[in-house]
């Protein structure tokens, strides 16, 4: 069985939906499970979303070894760390304490890892990121407000978290197929190389690196690398899963806080086709409840058959409108007010009709699905290439669409929240014929 650590919620499920299409039967824990926690029916993979990505790296280690332990627990004999495809991390980690502590704990030899995930438009060579296209560093993740990316370089970016060696394997010997690949793992365990970052521009890469690790005890990377790994392995056939999603005509409501390029873009389609938002800010009211209680004053006061569609509240704001907010309250204060409110909103939406929740960027996903008592679910259709609708084992009968900031294109929000062509929407996403 292939276990599956996750630095983020939005990373789970892009993850999971990798394993899933790639044939695996895949379950999904937001958190680590409890003691308790058995797995439901048949499956071949475990994925445990954790909110370690901005933690201290000594929290984010000690809650990855924690999951290793619960994965262990539940039969897992391979562990898969799998991170952002922007490599997203500061000089003090997560990436690198993470890997050290799960490498130890795992008696790992050298272990291969690439942030490459060509259907996102991530690739490495030569042993640099590229997004659609761009070296890393000359992407709009330079100017990323919480975890600017200025370096390209791979081994440069993990090599300032780690002080163990770390290597390449070149795209040469890549395309020279699996073996080539096992025998530049070979040998960097023989000289001592603890982490190889592995070039891969195309999903045949990915295969052939799936393939060259496919018996190792420990790999990491984003959800490309998993994906190949799971063709890989034995598993079962996706289609075991519904692919109809039952929630489809009941009423809709986004959240959003990723201050993304992508996710801002989102917003601007959904301004435009005349959709109500609602903007949290948390230098106006800073205490949560109060701020919470706004936003949901106005989702009340919405006339209930004006035809505009799923409301939308956020804190998504450009780049300078967020340090402003940043230097009133300080980052962390700011982080917390807006997680707590966003959990209260989401409750309170859910509690007054709302079914299907699509919530963007990775800390409003965490918020989301605490909020709502959601500890782990099955993985549905795509909505979008590493966007999966989430089908929760506990908690309220909703449907989550849970997206990372980056992912979707500019129609992303406003088409997952739509409702069926053939009904007319309200600004609550009722419509005519909707179960309640």
């Amino acid at each position: 069985m292939l276990g599956v650590i996750a630095d983020d919620v939005t990373g789970a499920t892009d993850v999971a939906l990798a394993l899933r299409k790639s044939g695996l039967r895949t379950v999904l824990y937001f958190g680590v499970p409890g003691e308790d926690v058995e797995p439901p029916g048949a499956h071949e993979a475990v994925v445990v979303a954790l909110k370690s990505r901005m933690a201290t790296p000594a929290d984010a280690v000690a809650q990855s070894l924690e999951a290793l332990r619960r994965l262990r627990g539940h039969g897992v004999r391979q562990v898969y760390f799998k991170f952002c495809s922007t490599f997203d991390s500061t000089a003090d980690g997560n990436i690198g304490p993470v890997l050290d502590a799960l490498a130890d704990a795992l008696d790992a030899p050298a272990v291969l890892l690439t942030p490459s995930s060509p259907q996102h438009g991530r690739t490495q060579y030569a042993g640099h990121l590229f997004v659609d296209g761009v070296p890393l560093a000359e992407s709009p993740m330079r100017h990323h407000p919480v975890t600017p990316m200025t370096d390209s370089s791979l081994p440069r970016l993990l090599r300032a978290q780690t002080e163990r060696p770390v290597g390449l394997v070149e795209w040469d010997t890549v395309r020279a197929g699996a073996d080539a690949v096992r025998a530049a793992l070979a040998d960097a365990t023989a000289r001592g190389v603890r982490y190889l970052l592995a070039d891969a521009l195309d999903e045949d890469d990915l295969r052939t690196l799936g393939r060259a690790t496919a018996d190792a005890p420990l790999t990491a990377g984003a959800a490309g690398l998993a994906g190949g790994l799971a063709r890989a392995v034995p598993g079962g056939a996706p289609d075991a899963y519904d692919d109809d999603d039952p929630l489809d005509a009941w009423p809709a409501a986004v959240l959003c806080g990723s201050c993304s390029a992508r996710t801002l873009e989102q917003l601007d389609a959904l301004r435009a086709l005349g959709r109500p938002l609602h903007r949290l800010d948390p230098v106006d009211e800073p205490d949560p409840a109060a701020l919470a209680g706004r936003a949901l004053d106005w989702y009340d006061a919405l006339p209930p058959e004006a035809p505009h569609g799923a409301p939308v509240i956020h804190s998504s704001v450009p780049p300078d409108e967020l340090r402003a907010v940043q230097r009133a309250l300080g980052s962390e204060r700011a982080a917390a007010v807006l997680e707590e409110a966003t959990g209260r909103i989401a409750a309170g939406l859910v509690a007054r009709g709302a079914r299907r929740v699509i919530a963007a960027g990775g800390e409003t996903s965490g918020a989301v699905v605490a909020a709502l008592g959601v500890t782990g679910g099955w993985i549905g259709r795509a909505a979008a290439p590493g966007v999966p609708w989430i089908h929760p084992t506990s908690g309220p009968r909703v449907a989550l669409l849970l997206k990372s900031g980056n992912f979707g294109g500019a129609d992303f929000l406003a088409t997952a929240s739509a409702p069926p062509p053939d009904r007319s929407p309200s600004p609550h996403g009722r419509t005519q014929g909707a179960r309640s």
